[in-house]
C-alpha cells in the first residue's frame, strides 16, 4: 500500500451512461492504484475511457490490428524498471455495451461487471497477463480480487 501516493484519474464517458457513477470510481481508481503502486512512485496518472462497441472496434483495430470490439483494453505506460517516481500508468478503454451484454450473461449488475474489467485493465497496466501461463492466470485472479474486495469493502 502506498497511501502518499497522488493519484490522478482522467474520466472521459463518450456513452452518456447512468448507471457508473464518475466520482466514485474516481475515488476506487484511487483506492486500487494506492493499493498496487510501488513504494518508489509519489504520482501516478490513469485515464479511463468508456465507449460503445462501435467506438471500441475503431480502437481496438487502429491500435491493435484487430477489427472486432472487445471489452476492455489497457494501453500501458508505466514502467517500473525507470523509478521514475511521477509516471503515467496508461489508459483503460471500457465498451459499456459490452460491459451490461456481460453482466446479464454473468448474472450480477451492470456495477459489479463494469469494475471486475475496470481492474482487469488496471492489472495489465502494471504487466499482468493472464494469457502466458497458467500460474499468471492464477495471479492475476488473486490480485483482481484483492483490488475488488477494496472497491467493495463497503
Amino acid at each position: 500500500m502506498n497511501p502518499k501516493l497522488q493519484v490522478f484519474t482522467n474520466w472521459n464517458d463518450e456513452t452518456d451512461q447512468e448507471e457508473i457513477d464518475p466520482e466514485l470510481v474516481i475515488q476506487n481508481c484511487e483506492l486500487i492504484l494506492q493499493h498496487m503502486a510501488p513504494k518508489f512512485l509519489h504520482s501516478l496518472e490513469l485515464s479511463v475511457f468508456v465507449v460503445n462497441d462501435q467506438m471500441m472496434l475503431e480502437i481496438n483495430e487502429e491500435r491493435r490490428g484487430k477489427p472486432k470490439t472487445t471489452d476492455v483494453l489497457s494501453f500501458p505506460l508505466f514502467d517500473e524498471s525507470l523509478k521514475i517516481p511521477v509516471q503515467i500508468l496508461g489508459e483503460v478503454v471500457i465498451s459499456m455495451e459490452t460491459c451490461k451484454k456481460q453482466a446479464i450473461e454473468i448474472g450480477h449488475s451492470v456495477i459489479d461487471e463494469f469494475y471486475r474489467l475496470l481492474v482487469h485493465g488496471i492489472l495489465h497496466l502494471f504487466g499482468y497477463d493472464h494469457e502466458t501461463n497458467e500460474a499468471d492466470a492464477v495471479l492475476m485472479r488473486k490480485m483482481e480480487d484483492e483490488c475488488l474486495d477494496l472497491v467493495f469493502a463497503t
